[in-house]
């Protein structure tokens, strides 16, 4: 258990140390504790359902019981005991997004189609959980499938199939990727609130994090127990040094072209930076170097001579004067080698249209030409090369990392209590014009999604023939693992399915099935903890 802490506490003296070197360019922006809560209840069969609670900022509807917005799920099979040695982590839920519709499915699978789908919500349908903690490496074989299926049974078939099964592989994805991220971001703010712990200790919230941003990795669901913390351990020092990189780098070249920088993010680490112009400068002909920056020279540029949008007043102590500021670009921190470009408030199309030209030629390539990087080597060899060259030149290849960088600004939009909220209201606005899957939904619509989210997991955690069933079958699965072998799991399967369903392996009652799970994760649990313990 160590590690686990050595993590928690290397990772809080990192943003200590980070803040202090910023506090001079930056507002504060760490949110209180009482922002984020979890609560716990019972699940019938011996189980319980912790939900995290946050206050979205800016919003009224969410504060009126003091109740705040549902933001995630995990379900924590107890065996009906309160001894936490016997205790497993199953599923998670993101409740900020419902059940994607026939509508958007069918606008996912259409080839080009880079636009969201956003009518007949299922935002009362049970959601589907995003990751069952329990069984991390059957999303990997799954998607393993996915790709064999599509390579022998699909691309053969013409360009019309081909194009249109990869597309909606690719949505789905993408969007699975966007809510594993959002889970994470959420959770990782209960880093913040100690009073956490009395219904998840540092131990399980950091696993939970670990196999969350494992998950959005090709393989991550392959790491074992003994090797999480130390794989995370390392996901989480290349995301900082990523993140003081580009914060460093960011802020020199927008000082040497005479832009202003301000870095922003949740929890006291800047994930974000704006830059701005003072409009005293905007009528001046300058020198302007936009490498690194990916925008036009604002010096003489008649939108900002004329800008009518969003400004602020700053007095600079070093000049004792003041300035109007006018916000040019959004950046984010966290993207690998360079900062990525969210928001150009001079052209708010542009990165969208950036980020469609990615899409369409990834889809021209595979889909309609049918080339393969698993199928084409020489593809995939000049591929590769491709991408390394243009990424030492600065431009942001990584389709993951817009991903997470997406997805942690539209977290720090909602929950950061300090941001203006007329400058709010601004990206929002400008952002959700960035969304090209048609799976997503607007930021708009995720406060009153989650709340109707929430009560029908909650409906579904009572039904004795919903999650209480679905808990029972997972116990039966559980114990069947561990008193068979692989080999063994295989044949029965196969003779299961052999004859129709007529062969059933019989397991023992509920009680004795309890007992032989207790002393199993018992025994896994001192494993783990030994192997942790001992790793260097």
């Amino acid at each position: 258990m160590r590690w686990w802490w050595a993590i928690f506490v290397g990772a809080g003296l990192a943003a200590a140390q980070q803040d202090s070197e910023e506090s001079k360019t930056r507002r504060p922006v760490e949110p209180k504790s009482s922002d984020f809560r979890v609560e716990r209840s019972a699940v019938p069969g011996g189980a319980e359902l912790l939900t995290v609670f946050g206050h979205a900022a800016g919003s009224t509807d969410d504060n009126t019981e003091g109740a705040g917005i549902p933001l995630v799920s995990v379900l924590r099979d107890t065996l009906g005991d309160s001894n936490p040695e016997n205790d497993r982590l199953r599923y998670v839920w993101v409740l900020t997004a419902a059940r994607p519709t026939w509508l958007q499915r069918v606008a996912a699978a259409t080839p080009f189609y880079y636009w969201r789908a956003s009518l007949f919500k299922n935002a009362d349908r049970v959601p589907s959980p995003v990751l069952d903690l329990s069984s991390a490496r059957r999303p990997v074989w799954s998607a393993l499938a996915g790709s064999v299926t599509q390579l022998i049974a699909f691309d053969p078939h013409g360009a019309l199939l081909r194009s249109s099964t990869r597309s909606y592989r690719n949505n789905t994805r993408d969007h699975r990727q966007l809510h594993l991220l959002e889970g994470l971001a959420i959770l990782s703010q209960l880093e913040n609130a100690p009073e956490t712990d009395s219904h998840l200790t540092q131990s399980d919230l950091l696993a939970i994090q670990a196999r969350l941003s494992l998950a959005s990795q090709t393989l991550g669901g392959l790491v074992s127990e003994s090797h999480l913390p130390d794989a995370y351990m390392k996901q989480r020092t290349r995301s900082m040094e990523d993140r003081g990189h580009n914060w460093e780098l960011l802020r020199q070249r927008a000082e040497a072209n005479g832009l202003f920088f301000e870095p922003f993010g949740l929890g006291g680490s800047p994930t974000q930076a704006l830059v701005w112009v003072a409009r005293e400068d905007a009528g001046s002909a300058r020198n302007f170097d936009g490498n690194l920056l990916s925008m036009a020279n604002p010096f003489g540029d008649s939108r900002i001579k004329n800008w009518t949008g969003y400004s602020e007043m700053r007095c600079l102590e070093t000049e004792n004067r003041c300035v109007e500021l006018i916000p040019l670009a959004l950046y984010s921190l966290d993207h690998p080698k360079v900062p990525l470009l969210l928001v150009d408030f001079r052209d708010t199309r542009a990165p969208k249209r950036r980020e469609m030209i990615r899409h369409a030629t990834v889809d021209v390539l595979s889909g309609i030409i049918g080339y393969s990087r698993w199928g084409n080597w020489p593809y995939f060899a000049g591929t590769w090369t491709w991408s390394f060259v243009r990424s030492r030149h600065g431009v942001a290849n990584s389709r993951a990392a817009r991903i997470r960088a997406y997805s942690q600004v539209r977290q720090w939009l909602a929950f950061d209590p300090m941001l203006d909220p007329e400058l709010r209201a601004d990206l929002r606005r400008r952002l959700e014009t960035l969304g090209v899957n048609p799976l997503e939904d607007s930021a708009a619509n995720e406060a009153r999604f989650a709340k109707r989210q929430f009560a029908a997991l909650d409906r579904y955690a009572q039904d004795p023939r919903g999650l209480v069933q679905r808990l029972e079958r997972d116990r039966k699965a559980e114990g069947f693992a561990y008193d068979h072998g692989l080999a063994a799991r295989v044949g029965l399967n196969a003779a299961y399915y052999a004859t129709l369903g007529l062969y059933q392996h019989r397991e023992d009652n509920a009680v004795a099935l309890k007992i032989r799970i207790d002393g199993a994760r018992r025994a896994s649990r001192s494993v783990n903890a030994v192997s942790t313990d001992a790793t260097p």
